[in-house]
């Protein structure tokens, strides 16, 4: 055997030892990330069948706490208060806020502000309070705010009053599972009772 046909020989072998040992040793390939809408629990589509209503596209504005927004609707500035949730309260002329009342409001901040599209979708009840403040489920690309902010133990299931409570199961099963994991809110015993929330269940 000449002596370029071995150079050939060992260069290839060498090639292919390192190849061997970069596919047992070398960094795996990334997985793929879930997609995001796969988590969602309570899709827009399945909101609009149970309610039978069409959402309507809108632009934030502001938010005044974790559950009260305001959005531009068709030209006019309107207040939002998130149907069947309750944040911590920011109390703005009583104090300092209740706990975990700025981390819900930094929350919903956060989606609205990087969202790409915000939707409103009335329920089957009266579209406004008596503050006059809209009442409705608001969806930010794809998933319900309400959603999220139970996820992530921001909130609690609270204010509901029939017909607009056409998702209440929904959004009470995933409030167990912040509960059952201690999330935030439910990190401290009695904090949330049912006349609202207890900031000395905290504080103590």
């Amino acid at each position: 055997m000449k002596l370029k046909d071995i150079k050939t020989l060992i260069t290839s072998g060498t090639v292919l030892v390192a190849l061997a040992l970069y596919m047992i040793f070398g960094d795996k390939p990334p997985e793929k990330v879930e997609d995001t809408q796969s988590s969602v629990l309570i899709p827009l589509e399945q909101a609009e069948q149970i309610t039978g209503n069409t959402p309507l596209a809108v632009d934030y504005v502001s938010a005044n706490d974790g559950d009260t927004i305001s959005v531009n609707m068709n030209g006019e500035k309107k207040r939002v208060r998130l149907l069947m949730i309750d944040t911590p309260e920011m109390n703005y002329d009583k104090g300092d806020p209740m706990p975990f009342a700025e981390d819900a409001k930094e929350f919903t901040i956060n989606l609205l502000e990087n969202a790409e599209s915000v939707q409103l979708l009335f329920d089957k009840g009266p579209e406004t309070d008596h503050y006059d403040r809209l009442l409705a489920y608001i969806y930010i690309d794809g998933m319900m705010l309400q959603e999220a902010l139970l996820k992530e133990g921001y909130a609690a299931v609270r204010y509901v009053n029939k017909p607009n409570n056409s998702l209440e199961q929904q959004l009470r099963d995933i409030q167990a599972d912040a509960e059952q994991q201690d999330i935030n809110i439910w990190s401290y015993d009695n904090y949330f009772q049912k006349d609202g929330f207890h900031p000395e269940a905290v504080n103590k």
